[in-house]
């Protein structure tokens, strides 16, 4: 029998699952992330425009972030009314950092909060990409559940990569060229 959690077979005198996974489980929260990212970097750029390029970068980043992290936190606190799901942590571990970007680049920029983002935007972006691969490793079935979990690991990757790539510059200039060495 493929019905016991994540489709793991079931043992013989155990309980069933509470969460039964659909076909197509996986496919509208993967159309979700899909749609919402091609809405905010629109207007990422439209934002980011007047910005200083290093500001611009890290506003627009942020925004795209923000945006999917706020549509896919929502999403994991409904389902937690079904079965705990670790969305409703990181996701909203993302949306501090997508903040604590908006943050460091509003008005002439703060080097306090650029270099806080320097740290929280990578490190929530690696971490919502851990709750994807764990995911992954957890989950057998349906495929269409495990196409989101590979597809989402690597959206947030690379968002995490972006944000290091953007907040460094913002960083060093905001701080007068030195960043010094630690991580905030």
């Amino acid at each position: 029998l493929q019905c016991g959690w994540f489709g793991c077979p079931v043992v013989p005198g155990s309980r069933p699952s509470p969460m039964e996974l659909p076909p197509g489980a996986g496919l509208p929260p993967l159309c979700a992330l899909g749609a919402v990212s091609v809405c905010a970097v629109p207007l990422a750029v439209v934002l980011a425009r007047s910005k200083p390029m290093e500001q611009g970068r890290v506003l627009g980043i942020s925004v795209v972030t923000g945006c999917c992290a706020a549509i896919l936190w929502i999403w994991a606190l409904l389902n937690c009314q079904q079965h705990f799901d670790l969305g409703a942590v990181t996701f909203a571990i993302a949306l501090v950092a997508s903040a604590a970007g908006m943050s460091a680049s509003a008005g002439d920029g703060s080097a306090s909060r650029a270099r806080l983002f320097r740290c929280l935007g990578p490190v929530a972006c690696l971490l919502v990409a851990v709750n994807f691969l764990l995911g992954l490793i957890i989950i057998a079935k349906p495929w269409t559940l495990r196409l989101y979990f590979i597809l989402a690991f690597g959206w947030w990757l690379l968002a995490g990569a972006l944000s290091l790539e953007f907040a460094v510059p913002l960083a060093k200039r905001l701080a007068g060229g030195e960043l010094g060495s630690g991580l905030i």
